[in-house]
């Protein structure tokens, strides 16, 4: 699935919310590993997860990106926001795990 925001090799389900949109992508409980680009700090892993939701808004690039152990909202052990202006959120399936990570825009 790809959108103007994130892409991932995942099915993807979307939730419509009012205006917002949520996307619910299970990750078959692989660790997701989130790569950060901080050059004291290569990655954070969030072992045992079972989704990845992606919360997004029409008015704004900021994407508020949550780490569940379950499917409802209140199983989510780890949240964050991520300011997307001039880059995209991918989230794809590697050998063992799920690498979550920002790339430039083209």
């Amino acid at each position: 699935m790809k959108t103007t925001l994130f892409t991932t090799n995942l099915e993807a389900r979307t939730i419509q919310r009012g205006e917002d949109r949520d996307y619910f992508i299970e990750t078959l409980s692989y660790p997701v590993n989130l790569e950060l680009t901080h050059p004291l700090m290569s990655r954070l892993q969030f072992p045992k997860s079972r989704a990845v939701l992606v919360r997004t808004s029409p008015y704004r690039q900021d994407v508020t990106i949550h780490i569940m152990r379950d499917v409802d909202l209140y199983s989510s052990f780890a949240n964050f926001e991520i300011d997307l202006k001039g880059h995209i959120l991918n989230i794809q399936k590697e050998e063992g795990y799920i690498r979550l990570f920002l790339e430039e825009r083209a």
